[in-house]
């Protein structure tokens, strides 16, 4: 049965019983196979699925001129096209979708009945002269509406690409209404274009992704293997972020701030035909979300005429509504041919993940996720249902996607919470919205999940891994950590967790069994945006001499002083210890970053840093005898001498990092090197303890390719099994997975 699935058909479990025939139906007097008409029953174990790229079959009916659909911008089928975002309701029928304003043809409808057709119930199916229409804009104009109620000839949409193109061709930046919202785009190889698309759109020193037409071209670009084409290549189409090959060709704006570029390729017929390569040669986009940095996705035509108005010179415009905002989903390429999921999203979303151990008489839970990369989940039964990608929580529009995102999924499953998880932190917009829904709600229960418990549940739950003991390591920025006894609350992000033991096997039995040593990070916020004051705090308390490093000659004379008063005194000092926040201080001893323009921005540099030392040096992770991850004792440039006894501690190996006896990028290295060492040493000791083999990496930091290449390295060599994420992004993309289960689980 499994080699006869089609194309896009998921197998969750299967199950087999006999059933009674119906009377009047069995063969061969019955009318035989036939698809009648959906019934809506709460809480149905039914899939919602998502978008999907433009399928093979698809995209050669509209290069075949003898095809009707020869052009057509919204080509669909059974196999492929929109699905998440044009539903408004389940069952999945045309009627609860968007599609039923648009009423088929003879053609279309022939096709949608007819169990022989590629198109046999796709609910998306149009054609010219019956399905949605495009067309083009400037800001300021009125045309939110169809503007023509009559269908849009063949050539007239043509006429329509053809203006678009030729405005890309010219520099204008044209907001595009795609599947499941609008890309800001412009020509990749314009420098003048990317430039005034980052200043209108705010976006600081973050790389934009493109969009090429094809494999090949994204071969030119990036290198990745042929396991990570293909998923670039698959059905769900994300952006694959992997380092620039030889033959990388932008303008310098698109991706100004590091070595790698995120590319995907055309996944709807309007992205198809606005790259078709007969017409615009090898055009290369950005293709940005259509939005203001840190707001929601635009994906209503009058909405997005309005807020990136300022922003486009131009709008591609259509009328099939979208139900649900859509984000792309984003992995990185990795070495050994793996990927790594960073955002989960349009192609993925919302299907489920399995929780491990969950019966089918479970309470209904609902987890909010967290501040940033916001995403949730609600789980019924053993199915743990994710929503796409609606981001980070501080604005208003923010928060009212977030609560639209669960209207839609609450309303589709057609179950009421019974249960509601957050996050401990109390200062988030995710936690207040709980607290006030369980407290509108009575008999809905509250249950607050410690950030990095939710971030190793997550982890466990994409694994099947239903009980311990388990080993974590929960690397990452920051997450409110629980006060020791007498104490008050922390920020915690270096963290190795035990999950369950010999006596109480549940995941959430769990204990904090080591984390790295705390520093005071000084102003809160600010000191995220400003690592060189996270390199104070880390100096003061692990008394390190940073006065000749960049963090002290860079930082601002007057606010300097300021910060060593708050040292000095305590005044806004909060101890942590996170990973992510000594990356900043370490990225601003060696004089990397000491402003951040977006997330992690320090962290990164760092990262790339020592990835130029490693790929130039061929040192770093062990790939086979003759190499390993050790730091090593530096003789001379080039040259290491591994004695096989690494640092002893974290404090050593940012001892290593103020030795300024060699260049930025060895000294990057061997931090990342160091660290690993000491991970690994720490968590193989309390794996042993906790009597298991079986250790865990995740956390925003996993995501950081040399550090989690190294640790993964060294506790497999050293006998460990290792679990990374395959599934879910290991930052807090993943978290509502988590807390669903620990609600699940009665946490």
């Amino acid at each position: 049965m499994l080699d006869t699935l089609p194309p896009l058909a998921l197998v969750v479990d299967a199950r087999c019983r006999e059933l009674p025939v119906v009377a009047g139906e069995a063969a061969p007097g019955g009318p035989g196979f036939r698809i009648v008409a959906s019934r809506r029953l709460a809480g149905a174990r039914t899939l919602i699925p998502p978008d999907v790229a433009t399928c093979p079959d698809c995209l050669a009916d509209m290069a075949d001129p003898a095809n009707r659909r020869y052009g057509y911008a919204f080509t669909t089928c059974t196999n492929c096209g929109p699905r998440l975002s044009i539903i408004e309701d389940l069952p999945y029928d045309r009627p609860a979708t968007t599609m039923r304003v648009f009423e088929m043809c003879p053609d279309c409808a022939r096709e949608y009945a007819d169990p022989a057709d590629r198109r046999f119930h796709a609910q998306p199916i149009s054609c010219f002269a019956c399905g949605p229409r495009l067309w083009l804009a400037r800001p300021g104009e009125d045309a939110a509406g169809r503007p023509d109620p009559a269908p849009a000839t063949p050539a007239e949409q043509e006429a329509v690409i053809t203006e678009a193109q030729r405005r890309l061709a010219a520099g204008e930046i044209v907001a595009v209404k795609g599947l499941g919202g609008f890309h800001l785009m412009c020509d990749a190889r314009n420098p003048a274009a990317v430039a005034r698309l980052r200043a209108r759109k705010r976006r600081g020193d973050k790389p934009f992704a493109v969009m090429v037409a094809d494999v090949r071209a994204a071969a030119g670009l990036t290198v990745l293997d042929a396991p990570q084409l293909d998923v670039l290549a698959s059905p769900a189409h994300p952006i694959v972020i992997a380092a620039r090959a030889g033959g990388y060709d932008l303008a310098a704006e698109v991706a100004p701030d590091g070595d790698d570029l995120g590319l995907m390729l055309p996944y709807t017929p309007i992205h198809t035909l606005l790259l078709d390569p007969a017409r615009v040669g090898d055009l290369v986009l950005v293709a940005t979300s259509g939005n203001l940095s840190e707001e929601p996705l635009c994906h209503i035509n009058a909405d997005a005429l309005d807020r990136l108005a300022g922003i486009a010179d131009s709008f591609l415009l259509h009328d099939r509504a979208i139900a649900v905002p859509v984000e792309d989903s984003v992995v990185q390429a990795r070495p050994g041919s793996q990927t790594l999921p960073v955002r989960r999203s349009r192609g993925y979303a919302p299907l489920p993940v399995v929780l491990p151990g969950a019966g089918p008489d479970g309470p209904v839970v609902l987890g909010v996720g967290g501040e940033l990369k916001n995403t949730v989940a609600l789980a019924t039964g053993d199915l743990a249902f994710v929503s796409a990608h609606i981001g980070d929580m501080g604005s208003l529009a923010s928060q009212r996607a977030f609560e639209a995102s669960l209207r839609q999924l609450v309303g589709m499953r057609r179950r009421e919470p019974e249960v509601v998880a957050c996050d401990l932190h109390p200062g988030y917009a995710t936690t207040t919205w709980a607290e006030r829904w369980v407290d509108a709600h009575p008999g809905v229960r509250l249950v607050r999940v410690q950030h990095h418990l939710a971030h190793a549940l997550s982890l466990l739950a994409e694994h099947g891994v239903g009980a311990g003991p388990v080993v974590v390591a929960a690397l990452d920025g920051t997450g409110y950590g629980p006060a020791d006894p007498g104490g008050e609350p922390t920020i915690w992000g270096g963290e190795i967790l035990v999950l369950g033991s010999a006596a109480d096997p549940s995941p959430t039995s769990w204990r904090r069994a080591w984390h790295l040593p705390t520093f005071g990070l000084v102003g809160g916020d600010r000191a995220i945006r400003h690592p060189w004051r996270t390199a104070y705090g880390l100096a003061a308390d692990w008394d390190l001499d940073i006065a000749a490093t960049p963090a002290v000659a860079q930082a601002p004379p007057a606010e300097a002083r300021l910060v060593a008063s708050q040292l000095a005194s305590g005044t806004g000092v909060v101890p942590t210890s996170s990973v992510g926040r000594l990356f900043d201080a370490v990225s601003s001893m060696l004089g990397l970053c000491q402003e951040v323009t977006y997330e992690a921005q320090a962290a990164v540099r760092l990262e790339q840093a020592a990835a130029r030392w490693g790929a130039a040096h061929r040192t770093g992770t062990r790939t086979g005898a003759g190499t390993r991850t050790d730091a090593g004792t530096r003789t001379d440039a080039g040259t290491r001498t591994d004695a096989g006894a690494g640092p002893r501690d974290v404090r050593e190996v940012v001892l290593g990092v103020l030795d300024r006896s060699g260049p930025v990028e060895e000294r990057a290295w061997r931090f990342h090197a160091g660290l690993a060492r000491v991970l690994a040493d720490r968590l193989g000791q309390v794996a042993e303890d906790a009597g298991t083999r079986t250790i865990g990496l995740t956390g925003g930091v996993a995501a950081n390719r040399v550090l989690s290449g190294m640790l993964t390295a060294l506790l497999s060599e050293r006998g460990w099994s290792v679990l990374t994420h395959r599934v879910l992004p290991p930052n807090d993309g993943g978290l509502c997975v988590g807390q669903a289960w620990a609600g699940m689980l009665g946490s």
